[in-house]
């Protein structure tokens, strides 16, 4: 077998290729996609967040403003916390993907 460079419609440029292998390098964490999961029920501040996950405020935190970075999810102020909520379009359809394929089935 010898590898074939795509022209069809699956060959992506250098620029897209990029920026796909950062969203996927953002989601390529297990908290992460527990936090994308959460907030994709509905918004959050970062305190509920660190109850729910069961781990440091700083922890979480971290994770988020990776998530943020990558343009997954954004953040609104009110008053003194920072509310969460997913802003990629690709995120809902992607996890429901994910979910169906990886989600081990109960018997």
């Amino acid at each position: 077998m010898r590898y074939m460079k795509s022209d069809g419609f699956t060959a992506l440029d250098d620029d897209a290729l990029g920026a796909a292998a950062s969203f996927f390098d953002a989601l390529a964490h297990p908290v992460r996609l527990r936090i994308v999961c959460g907030l994709l029920d509905g918004d959050c501040c970062v305190g509920p967040m660190t109850d729910c996950l069961g781990l440091p405020q700083a922890f979480v935190s971290r994770h988020l403003g990776i998530l943020r970075r990558a343009g997954i999810v954004t953040s609104v102020v009110e008053g003194r916390q920072r509310v969460y909520s997913v802003r990629h379009p690709a995120v809902r359809p992607l996890v429901l993907l994910l979910k169906h394929q990886f989600q081990t089935a109960t018997p």
